[in-house]
């Protein structure tokens, strides 16, 4: 970073933060068919909640970015909970916060160890999204090529 006089040139900083995060934003859309599959699950009346490693800031910007926020009721984020997965805190706080039995839940992720680990071990059915991941082996309850298969799941 250019300094001038022991100072930060903001002008420089801010240019390259804008330039970065418009980069970073053109990579960041939904799978195919997340849309369509997040609306009809909503009209089913199924409560959609996201837990993520992420700050706060960063995971509401993320969806906002693919306009995604109106699908879910909850997001829990590293902020809330002080921990990441697989840790049983998010999806306690999670179940908490929706007040639901964990057998009438699954969890769609793509990271064995830190989505299917963590759902199922405080009892949440667990769905591998095999095209959001390069791993091919998993011992979730579920696995689906295309988001458009949880319709079938939930059916």
């Amino acid at each position: 970073m250019q300094q001038i006089n022991n100072e930060i040139s903001y002008p420089i900083l801010s240019a390259g933060i804008v330039a970065y995060r418009n980069v970073r934003n053109n990579y960041l859309i939904p799978f195919p068919h997340v849309h369509q599959t997040l609306s009809e699950l909503k009209l089913k009346g199924i409560l959609l909640g996201i837990i993520t490693d992420a700050p706060k800031l960063n995971a509401w910007i993320r969806l906002a970015t693919m306009k995604l926020t109106s699908y879910f009721t909850e997001v829990i984020t590293f902020d809330d909970t002080n921990t990441q997965k697989p840790s049983p805190l998010p999806f306690k706080k999670m179940l908490e916060s929706l007040n639901l039995n964990p057998k009438n839940c699954l969890m769609v992720g793509d990271w064995e160890e830190r989505d299917m680990v963590g759902a199922s071990g405080v009892g949440i059915k667990t769905c591998f999204a095999r095209y959001g991941s390069t791993k091919k082996q998993t011992k979730a309850d579920y696995i689906i090529d295309d988001v458009r298969q949880l319709l079938e799941i939930v059916e």
